[in-house]
């Protein structure tokens, strides 16, 4: 994996604060000073196109929020990789390694250039009263998915 590791500026977190707490499923409830709180531990990413942000069956601890750019959620199948979305800003993914750092269940590549914010999942978990919002969150986006993914198997039986 190429990526690039940035520590967030005072400007970086001050304009992340509005989009994130109104765009970003994972954050919403939380309040300003703990969405503050979560990105001061947090890192900021780049990948170049074509770059694997996260691989499958690699174990990983961190969730991604897509600042800029798009990438796409690829799965191996019995005729190669299948794209299964697309994303792109304030979407997040890599939630399932926070909740039971296992394998990690899809790869992300990068479309196009992307700037991403790395949470770590100790960082979440080091503040209970932060972390419950942030799970309860992703318990709701992982919940939707799946769901999504019953209609589409659904279908095709």
């Amino acid at each position: 994996m190429s990526w690039v590791r940035e520590q967030f500026t005072f400007n970086d977190l001050q304009r992340l604060l509005f989009k994130l707490s109104e765009r970003v499923k994972a954050f919403q409830g939380l309040t300003p000073a703990e969405i503050t709180d979560l990105l001061g531990s947090s890192e900021k990413c780049s990948f170049e196109p074509d770059s694997y942000i996260v691989k499958e069956g690699n174990i990983g601890n961190h969730m991604y929020i897509i600042l800029d750019g798009e990438a796409r959620v690829m799965k191996a199948g019995r005729d190669g990789e299948v794209e299964l979305a697309r994303l792109a800003p304030a979407d997040s993914f890599g939630e399932m390694a926070l909740a039971d750092n296992e394998a990690r269940s899809a790869s992300v590549v990068a479309i196009t250039s992307c700037a991403l914010v790395r949470i770590n999942g100790r960082a979440i978990d080091a503040r209970p009263e932060i972390g419950l919002k942030v799970y309860r969150n992703i318990s709701r986006v992982v919940s939707e998915r799946l769901r999504a993914a019953d209609d589409l198997v659904a279908w095709r039986l």
